[in-house]
C-alpha cells in the first residue's frame, strides 16, 4: 500500500498537517490492534498507554438456559452477520455470557469442545477489531432449580422459573421449596440455600468453581483479545450482609489468586471484572461490597462492573444519581468501573430519552459498558412466564438491540433506536488520559479531549457518520489525522504532537461544542440510602476501503470540562406482563 499525503492549510496556533491517502487494501496495525489491557490510576488502559473505552452489547448465546418451552430455543446462535453487523455499529467489546455448568458439567471433568465454542467467538469478535470480555453468568443460581408443580406453592407465594449458572452436581437444595415469597427469582428457599451452600463450600463445590475459572484462565492466557474476566454476575445476598462479607471476599480471592496462577507464564495478566453482591432476594439483608482487604490491597488489574438499571427497572434513584454512587464506591476501592449490564426494553419516547441520558452521563463519566442484549430468544427465561399453571412464551416483540417476533421466534432485524445509542461516536483509544468526551447522537457532532505526557501516541475515533458536505474534522496538538471509511461509519486517526492537551471535533457546526437536548431526569421516588460498604490482533479493513483526505482545521485545545449528548426510533411495542429483564 503506498500512502500519498495532501498539505492541510495552517489555521491558529497549529502548524499545517497531513492527511493520509491510501491507493489500496489498508490493514495498518495501529488502526484497530487489539493490545492487552490493564487498569491504571482507575482507568483501563492498552499496552501504549491509552485509555480504551469497551463499548458494546452482552452475547448470550452460549449460555445453558432453563429450556421450558421445546418449541422454541432458549438462546440464538451468533451469526456471521451478527459479528459485522456490531463492527458496523463501532462495537470495541462483547461480554460473552458462559456458564458454569457447560464449562464444568461433569464434576472435575472441564468440557474442552464447549471451550472451543467459547474461543471461536472470540476469535469472530478479534477479526473485526472488537474485545471479548468472558462472563460467567448466572441468574437465580442455576438452570436445576424451577418449580414442576406450580399446584404445590402455599398461597402467597408463586412458581419459580428455571434460569442458568451451576451445573445440577453443584446445585445443593437441601430439597427446599421453589416457589417464590415474593416474586423475584432469588426469593425461594431453594434458590437461597443453593446460594449459602456455594459460599460455604459445602462438599467443595466452591472450590470447583475456582478450579473451573483457572481452566478458563489457561485457555486464554496470553490472549490481548480478551479483555478480561467476569467473575460472576450478579451473585445473591442469602444471609445478612456482614455474615457474607468474610465469605464472598474468600470466594473472589481464591478465584482471582487461581486465575493468576493459571496467566502466571503469560506475559500478561488479564483485567478481573468484579461485581457486588446483590440482595435481590431480600433487600433487607444488605449489599455487600467487595473488599480490597481480600487481596491484600492489591487491586491492580481488578475492576468493578456495576449494573445500573435505575428507570428501566428500579425507581429509587435517577440513572444519573446511580452512576455518582457507583462512581463514589468505586473511587472508594480504588478500581475502575465498567457497566457491565444497562438497558431498556421499550422504543416508547421516555424511554428513548433516558436511553440518550445514560449515554450522555456514561460519557461524562469516561465510562464504557455492555447494553443488555444484543438478541434475546422467545424461549428465554427472561421471556416466557408461568400463566395459569404452565410456561407460556409471550405472543409480542422481544426489544433488544435486534428485535425479535414471538411466539415464532423471527428476526425482525436490528434496532436502529437502540442501535443509534450504543453505537455513538467515541475514542476507541486514546494516548494518554481522555479528559472529556460528548456525543450528540441526532447529529453526530462528537468531542473528544485528552492530555497526555508523551508526543506520538495515536488516538483512534469511531463515528457512525460518512464524510458531508460542510462537515469538517478540527483538531488541536494532532497531526496525521486520517480517516478510513468501513462499513457503517469511520475510523478516524491522529498522532499526538507534543505532550500537553490535545483536542479532536468533527462534525457539523464545527467550532461549537455540542450541545444537544438530553432529556431531564424524571423525578425518582424518594431515594432509599444504600449499604454502607466495609471498611495480536490485526483486524482486517475490508478490501475496498482507503482512507480520504477532509477538510481539517486546527486550534490549540483548549482546557476545561464540556456538557452532554440526543435516535429515532423504529416502534416496538413493550411487553405485556411483567419479566424478568436483567442479566
Amino acid at each position: 500500500m503506498a500512502i500519498s499525503s495532501a498539505s492541510v492549510s495552517q489555521s491558529g496556533a497549529d502548524q499545517a498537517s497531513e492527511v493520509g491517502v491510501a491507493d489500496g487494501p489498508v490493514t495498518p496495525n495501529h488502526l484497530l490492534e487489539l493490545l492487552p489491557l490493564q487498569t491504571l490510576d482507575r482507568r483501563i488502559v492498552d499496552a501504549a498507554g491509552r485509555d480504551v473505552l469497551l463499548r458494546g452489547a452482552n452475547v448470550n448465546s452460549l449460555g445453558e438456559y432453563w429450556q421450558a418451552a421445546p418449541s422454541v430455543p432458549a438462546n440464538t446462535a451468533v451469526t456471521a452477520a451478527d459479528w459485522d453487523e456490531m463492527a458496523a455499529r463501532g462495537f470495541s467489546v462483547v461480554r460473552l455470557l458462559i456458564t458454569w455448568s457447560r464449562v464444568e458439567p461433569t464434576r472435575g471433568v472441564i468440557d474442552q469442545n464447549y471451550l472451543d465454542e467459547v474461543d471461536r467467538h472470540v476469535q469472530e469478535a478479534a477479526s473485526r477489531g472488537i474485545y471479548t470480555v468472558i462472563d460467567m453468568h448466572q441468574d437465580a443460581y442455576s438452570a436445576f432449580i424451577s418449580t414442576t408443580d406450580p399446584a404445590s406453592c402455599p398461597a402467597g407465594t408463586t412458581p419459580a422459573k428455571g434460569w442458568d449458572g451451576a451445573p445440577a452436581w453443584a446445585t445443593l437444595t437441601d430439597g427446599l421449596s421453589t416457589c417464590l415469597r415474593n416474586g423475584d427469582r432469588n426469593s425461594s428457599p431453594a434458590v437461597e440455600r443453593a446460594w449459602n451452600n456455594f459460599y460455604d463450600d459445602v462438599d467443595g463445590i466452591r472450590t470447583n468453581f475456582t478450579q473451573a475459572w483457572a481452566e478458563v484462565a489457561a485457555r486464554f492466557a496470553g490472549r490481548p483479545e480478551v479483555a478480561g474476566y467476569d467473575l460472576l454476575n450478579e451473585p445473591e445476598v442469602s444471609r445478612p450482609a456482614a455474615q457474607l462479607q468474610p465469605l464472598y471476599d474468600d470466594l473472589l480471592a481464591d478465584t482471582i489468586r487461581a486465575i493468576r496462577a493459571a496467566e502466571a507464564t503469560a506475559p500478561f495478566d488479564h483485567i478481573v471484572f468484579v461485581e457486588p453482591a446483590l440482595p435481590a432476594g431480600d433487600l433487607s439483608r444488605g449489599l455487600v461490597i467487595p473488599s480490597p482487604a481480600a487481596l491484600d490491597g492489591d487491586v491492580s488489574n481488578i475492576s468493578a462492573s456495576v449494573h445500573n438499571y435505575m428507570e428501566a427497572i428500579g425507581d429509587q434513584l435517577t440513572l444519573e444519581a446511580m452512576n455518582d454512587l457507583i462512581e463514589s464506591l468505586t473511587a472508594g476501592l480504588g478500581v475502575p468501573n465498567w457497566g457491565g449490564e444497562y438497558g431498556f426494553w421499550n422504543t416508547e419516547p421516555a424511554t428513548l430519552a433516558a436511553a440518550r441520558r445514560y449515554a450522555a452521563d456514561e460519557d461524562a463519566h469516561l465510562w464504557g459498558g455492555a447494553w443488555w442484549q444484543w438478541r434475546q430468544s422467545c424461549g428465554d427465561p427472561h421471556s416466557v412466564q408461568w400463566s395459569n399453571g404452565e410456561v407460556v412464551v409471550p405472543d409480542d416483540d422481544s426489544v433488544h438491540l435486534n428485535i425479535t417476533s414471538c411466539p415464532d421466534n423471527s428476526d425482525l432485524g436490528p434496532n436502529d433506536a437502540f442501535l443509534d445509542v450504543v453505537g455513538r461516536g467515541y475514542p476507541r483509544a486514546a494516548p494518554g488520559r481522555l479528559t472529556s468526551v460528548t456525543s450528540d447522537i441526532a447529529t453526530g457532532h462528537l468531542v473528544v479531549r485528552g492530555t497526555t505526557t508523551d508526543a506520538g501516541g495515536t488516538l483512534v475515533v469511531w463515528t457512525p457518520t460518512t464524510a458531508n458536505p460542510g462537515d469538517g474534522i478540527k483538531t488541536g496538538g494532532l497531526i496525521e489525522v486520517t480517516e478510513y471509511p468501513v462499513p457503517g461509519g469511520r475510523i478516524i486517526t491522529a498522532v499526538v504532537r507534543d505532550p500537553g492537551d490535545y483536542l479532536l471535533e468533527l462534525g457539523p457546526g464545527i467550532g461549537s461544542e455540542p450541545t444537544p437536548s438530553v432529556p431531564a431526569p424524571s423525578t425518582p421516588s424518594t431515594p432509599s440510602t444504600p449499604s454502607t460498604p466495609p471498611s495480536p490482533t490485526h483486524p482486517t479493513i475490508p478490501a475496498n476501503t482507503t482512507p480520504t483526505t477532509r477538510p481539517v482545521s486546527h486550534q490549540t485545545a483548549p482546557s476545561g470540562q464540556p456538557p452532554h449528548p440526543a435516535p429515532t426510533a423504529r416502534p416496538a411495542q413493550p411487553r405485556s406482563g411483567s419479566p424478568d429483564y436483567t442479566g
